[in-house]
């Protein structure tokens, strides 16, 4: 590791060499130590919290789920309307395709 010598008359100018200094990228022959983590030991919680837990998120989802701004029924029917007009329209180009393609293997194989 590469050491940095600053004089302390310097002031300013040494912190700014010394951030300069540990922002750098290692450069091609450089090499880089990783310290490998330590490993914590797993514990399991105790089984109470698992309730104190599951009682927290059925209180957050219900306080989400009463911001959602929910469609009226003009807008669901709409919506419904345009999803089965498409899935019409996609089945019918894709029956067209399949019937195309089957018959010009039928023609190419005899």
């Amino acid at each position: 590791m590469k050491k940095i010598k600053i004089k302390e008359k310097a002031g300013e100018k040494g912190q700014d060499v010394i951030a300069k200094e540990l922002t750098k990228k290692p450069g091609k022959g450089q090499l880089v130590k990783i310290k490998p983590k330590k490993s914590k030991t797993f514990a399991w919680p105790a089984i109470g919290d698992y309730w104190v837990r599951t009682k927290q998120f059925i209180q957050e989802a219900w306080v989400e789920l009463k911001k959602v701004t929910w469609p009226g029924q003009k807008e669901t029917l709409g919506a419904t309307a345009v999803v089965i007009v498409l899935v019409f329209l996609v089945s019918f180009y894709l029956g067209i395709v399949d019937l195309g393609l089957s018959r010009l293997v039928k023609y190419i194989i005899g």
